[in-house]
């Protein structure tokens, strides 16, 4: 415990949103907010969208636009911490491009303590992050959905809640482009044939853990991987979803 409040003081951590150095107090808390940035954060709230649980207007709608136009039917339905505004786009592109590994861990935590009984009532054999290629990782130094699917695992414990990761049973086997970048329909196109499920593997619920959730296209891809080699429900989790408001 000392040992750890020293690191802290001499390697203080950053806001998560603004990336300015926070004060000792925050690092001994565990805190990667400052109290500006902490309302700039939307956290989703209810109604939601059945299906992607994104942000709706109404509890008597039951989808979301997209998802009514859309609606994706490999995966059971998901789940998400934040609203995808401005300044989560900049927390994002800091954790993918910048290196910022640490920021994950809050987002981690977060996850685990709002969703716990979410989690609890599935009752998934296991978490799977988004695989990326290993070329990317290797640009990267590290898969960012894999870090925040240990880190929800690790929270979940302290709740009681056993969820281990499984980061061998997909592979990605196309180093795809940057799908930011691509329409709904160029997006699909790219996935295709882009994961590997391996054989040897007795699996009956999922959740795959992703960090950004925008049209749905890459989970939905991975759920039918999955499906198809016999996994029989896939639920996903991510830190921010793209609404529709």
């Amino acid at each position: 415990m000392i040992l750890d409040s020293i690191k802290k003081f001499i390697f203080p951590s950053r806001c998560i949103v603004c990336d300015e150095t926070l004060t000792y107090g925050f690092n001994l808390e565990n805190e990667y907010l400052c109290d500006e940035c902490r309302k700039k954060l939307e956290f989703i709230k209810e109604p939601t969208c059945k299906k992607c649980g994104a942000m709706i207007n109404s509890d008597k709608e039951m989808y979301c636009v997209r998802c009514e136009t859309k609606l994706y039917n490999s995966f059971e339905w998901g789940f998400g911490l934040l609203r995808y505004n401005d300044f989560v786009k900049e927390s994002m592109h800091r954790i993918k491009y910048l290196g910022r590994k640490e920021y994950i861990d809050f987002y981690g935590k977060c996850i685990a303590k709002v969703y716990k009984n979410k989690f609890k009532d599935i009752g998934a054999d296991c978490l799977i992050p988004v695989p990326i290629h290993k070329d990317r990782l290797n640009e990267r130094s590290y898969n960012q959905a894999e870090v925040l699917a240990k880190s929800i695992s690790k929270e979940l414990m302290n709740y009681d809640i056993n969820i281990p990761v499984n980061t061998d049973l997909i592979v990605r086997t196309k180093n795809t482009k940057v799908l930011n970048k691509l329409d709904s329909t160029d997006r699909n196109k790219e996935l295709q044939g882009a994961f590997l499920v391996r054989d040897g593997f007795c699996i009956d619920k999922v959740i795959i853990v992703d960090d950004i959730y925008t049209t749905g296209s890459t989970i939905n891809e991975i759920a039918m991987a999955l499906k198809t080699s016999g996994v029989n429900k896939v639920y996903f989790v991510c830190i921010t979803i793209v609404d529709n408001l």
